[in-house]
């Protein structure tokens, strides 16, 4: 993995955090999180190389905790090695991606909670580190914590007296949730406090409208239409033009509309979205099905950017961070390989969310302790889809990378011997 991607792929989202880790300043649009890393790295070795590392150990380090070597079996070996040729695993893991990080984080979170459980006690604390650090890679990552809380619940609940049981659960929920929200705070005093991230939220939120617009034509923006009749005007017919399930891009990059949005007055983008929804929640749901459904099923994989090779960003800023467009001989090796298997059902969210679901319902029957905990990581994964219903702007198939790595952790542990 390391020869063909290092020191990573870097995509204009990746050239800019690195931007941000060196300036030390974070902008709200992306976690600070990552760009702080990324400084931290870059603070001793330049350049992306550690993080990839970082991300690559934290993977490895999960899936040979569910593995579970001591009780191995010959499928174990056949799983790692398909495993260790995934796309997922040799191309992916050498991205410089938060989607990437958030993953690996969440899987390393789970295995270490899972050595907690069976004994070693001192796994707690990586275990809450490691789950905190994946709350704040994505704005969504919430929804995994009470999850790993939920099911540290259900294994105590064997073991000691239910109130003890829920008072674990509660009291690892608190720190890790805890560390996170203290850590956004922290980093948020050396970022923009928010400001682009309100105006993503608002982007976002006008892509749903500009979508039932899309839907039914004859929809009224009352509120738009009394105090920002522009952008209700431009939301019917610009919007409703560029407007595709697929991504939001056509409307950001329309410098008249996305400039209307940005100036819209405070709250009324937010006060119509609500009102719009509200009213009319069968519109709502099935625009945001058709969205959903791109998302999870990524019918066109090229447009859902299911691989990508090389080191691109603004020119500015790669041009600030002593970085150049090359192409080497291990990209051209990296993209062949995902071209090889794009076609194939490696890529499929589909696939890997079916996966699972039903090896969600066999470690619950089987239910030993690490069973459970990757009955956890399994139904936490299945929720962070599913929150993509509400929060999906883009099919991207990075979004649901956590899904892929889930299933393939939930196969190893189901692998293993049961005695």
């Amino acid at each position: 993995m390391l020869a063909l991607n290092w020191p990573g792929q870097m995509s204009y989202d990746s050239v800019a955090q690195l931007a941000e880790a060196r300036a030390g300043f974070y902008h709200s649009w992306h976690p600070p999180v990552m760009a702080w890393l990324m400084g931290l790295f870059d603070s001793l070795i330049t350049g992306t190389g550690l993080f990839v590392l970082f991300n690559g150990l934290l993977a490895l380090f999960a899936f040979w905790s569910f593995a579970q070597p001591k009780r191995a079996t010959a499928l174990t070996v056949v799983l790692a090695l398909l495993i260790m040729l995934t796309p997922q695993w040799l191309l992916y893991e050498g991205i410089v991606w938060k989607d990437v990080l958030f993953a690996d984080a969440a899987l390393a979170g789970f295995a270490a909670l899972g050595r907690a459980v069976r004994g070693k006690a001192l796994w707690y604390v990586p275990s809450i580190l490691l789950l905190a650090l994946a709350m704040m890679t994505r704005q969504n990552g919430l929804v995994i914590v009470p999850v790993a809380a939920a099911m540290l619940g259900v294994i105590l609940w064997r073991r000691v007296t239910p109130r003890r049981a829920i008072g674990g659960a509660l009291l690892f929920l608190g720190l890790v949730a805890g560390i996170a929200f203290g850590g956004e705070a922290l980093l948020a005093l050396r970022g923009d406090h928010g400001a682009d991230a309100t105006d993503e939220i608002r982007v976002a939120q006008s892509y749903d409208l500009a979508g039932m617009l899309s839907h039914d034509p004859a929809l009224r923006l009352m509120r738009l239409e009394a105090g920002d009749p522009r952008l209700a005007l431009l939301l019917r017919t610009r919007g409703v033009a560029l407007y595709t399930p697929t991504w939001v891009d056509p409307l950001m990059n329309d410098d008249m509309l996305h400039g209307a949005i940005t100036a819209a007055p405070q709250g009324l983008v937010f006060a119509q979205w609500r009102d719009a929804v509200l009213g009319h929640p069968g519109l709502y749901l099935a625009t945001r099905w058709a969205v959903f459904s791109w998302v999870v099923g990524t019918p066109d994989l090229e447009a859902c950017h299911a691989l990508y090779t090389g080191v691109d960003g603004p020119p500015a800023l790669m041009t600030a961070l002593g970085l150049k467009p090359v192409w080497r001989p291990q990209d051209q090796l990296h993209n062949d390989y995902g071209l090889l298997l794009r076609g194939t059902p490696v890529f499929s969210h589909l696939l890997f969310g079916a996966l699972a679901a039903v090896l969600l319902v066999f470690l619950i029957w089987r239910r030993r302790d690490m069973d459970l905990v990757a009955a956890g990581l399994l139904a936490a994964a299945l929720a962070f889809v599913l929150s993509f219903f509400v929060v999906s702007i883009a099919c991207d198939y990075r979004y649901l990378y956590f899904l892929d790595l889930a299933a393939m952790a939930g196969a190893l542990a189901a692998a293993a011997r049961k005695n």
